[in-house]
């Protein structure tokens, strides 16, 4: 019989090992419909070669179009690429940037949103303006947004839709308000979003998300969704960003043209052979997401997390989790008593089956659908068992 995505269920994780796998904010498990759907592309490339690439390349849409349905905009906009990293590189390289714009970046970002960007200051001669994002727990941060677009010559702001750290949900549709307001663009990184922490996307002008994380697809398999392609240059083309790329192919005569025009349009960035079998194992892991909606996995994941906080808070722990629900991500993040090592502390509970991270000497609970309401009971008492003198 085939098992369907239950709430609090691991069915679908037959092979996972871990008692308690509260880390999905680093990488999933992969279900095993996403397994057997990577399996399925890998033999009929085994089997058949470059014969299985025709159907290949037309499968390869659903991911584009269940894509669309998660993020909430029209999927001939979206770019199937590698990773987030990759994804912020090429919009970073393909921008038309002029001397003098400035770039507003947010302090305690994963380096993946900050690194490009860098990158292109120096390269273009913009001027990097950086506000605290630990500041939008109170309106302060919009506060401080607001007095930087008004100075003028913002070109972009790029910020992640959940802080990787802190968890820290952060004010993405105001932020893209106040940004159009003063003819900016705003870049969202969403991989700590999408899947579990619903949002608006209607303002956002970029939005990249790779699907390790919260969707449990496979690594080197990620999306980005661009407003407007026609305003990017071309400079990360490849031999399929070409109109009609494939026609020199198919044995007519003089058809390979060098010259032949560029597509504007999500081609400009998957301009060669995309990872089929990536692709395939994202597409089966978004339809189990889409099939339980993000609203309820968020909802799933802080009723896990509202167990096992007030229990960290008596062992010592100090929770960064946000009091006010609108900026609670999934993630629970909490700084550890005096002279406790996270990274040890980790290690420590990977030895009994529990499976989290210490991003900035923090300890991180990700939990998901998959995590059961009593699994925090048992991890308190490894933590209790840990702490004791």
């Amino acid at each position: 019989m085939l098992k369907t995505a239950q709430m609090g269920s691991r069915d679908l994780f037959p092979s996972l090992t871990h008692r308690v796998f509260a880390n999905h904010a680093s990488v999933s498990p992969l279900a095993s419909p996403t397994q057997a759907a990577i399996e399925d592309t890998l033999q009929r490339l085994a089997s058949h070669g470059v014969a299985a690439m025709g159907d290949l390349h037309e499968e390869i849409e659903e991911t584009r179009i269940l894509a669309g349905q998660l993020f909430a905009v029209e999927p001939s906009h979206i770019a199937l690429v590698a990773n987030t990293s990759l994804a912020i590189s090429a919009i970073a390289a393909s921008i038309a940037w002029t001397k003098g714009d400035r770039i507003v970046l947010f302090r305690g970002e994963f380096p993946a949103n900050t690194t490009p960007w860098l990158l292109a200051a120096k390269r273009h001669n913009l001027e990097v303006v950086w506000l605290d994002a630990d500041a939008f727990r109170t309106d302060k941060g919009l506060t401080e947004l607001q007095r930087t677009l008004s100075d003028g010559q913002v070109r972009l702001v790029a910020v992640s839709a959940v802080q990787f750290s802190s968890g820290l949900r952060m004010p993405v549709e105001a932020m893209a308000t106040l940004c159009h307001a003063h003819g900016a663009e705003i870049f969202v990184d969403a991989i700590q979003a999408m899947g579990s922490s619903p949002m608006d996307t209607t303002g956002f002008d970029y939005i990249a998300a790779g699907g390790q994380k919260w969707l449990m697809g496979p690594p080197g398999a990620a999306l980005l969704y661009v407003r407007d392609w026609s305003a990017l240059r071309p400079t990360l083309a490849g031999w399929l960003s070409h109109t009609d790329a494939l026609n020199f192919l198919w044995g007519d005569p003089d058809q390979l043209d060098y010259h032949r025009s560029l597509q504007a349009g999500p081609a400009l960035l998957e301009g060669g052979t995309p990872n089929y079998a990536g692709f395939a194992g994202l597409t089966a892991a978004m339809k189990i997401n889409l099939s339980l909606t993000s609203e309820a996995i968020h909802t799933h994941a802080n009723a896990w997390n509202d167990q096992i906080e007030p229990a960290l808070e008596d062992l010592g722990f100090t929770s960064l989790r946000d009091p006010d629900k609108t900026r609670r991500s999934s993630i629970l993040s909490v700084q550890p008593p005096e002279g406790v090592h996270a990274g040890e502390l980790a290690g420590v509970l990977a030895e009994k089956g529990i499976s989290v991270s210490t991003p900035d000497a923090k300890l991180r609970f990700s939990p998901s659908w998959p995590n059961r309401l009593d699994e925090p009971d048992f991890v308190i008492e490894q933590l209790r068992a840990s702490l004791a003198p």
